[in-house]
């Protein structure tokens, strides 16, 4: 399984690109385009970022994953990280 993934400032974008091979619209890319600083593209069948550094200037507005899950093959995932949570379940003694 090939995965693609770039981080941005409060998260990680991940891109299975096995789910991508057969997808026919690249919902994703045209979501970043429409809402978001139009950061990815596609190349050789694959959605990739425009630069190398093009993930910081991604404004967090998550509609590529939407996208992709309404629209394409549910291949691009975004995980966040939950600031201060280790913090707090070692507060209540989860941790």
């Amino acid at each position: 399984m090939a995965i693609y993934e770039f981080p941005f400032i409060t998260g990680k974008v991940t891109i299975d690109y096995e789910k991508c091979k057969d997808c026919e619209n690249y919902a994703c890319v045209k979501a970043c385009s429409l809402f978001g600083r139009a950061i990815l593209r596609v190349e050789d069948g694959k959605p990739v970022l425009i630069s190398e550094d093009a993930n910081k200037r991604c404004i967090e507005d998550l509609t590529c994953e939407l996208y992709c899950k309404t629209y394409g093959n549910r291949g691009l995932n975004i995980i966040l990280d939950m600031f201060g949570l280790e913090a707090y379940r070692y507060k209540i003694e989860l941790s």
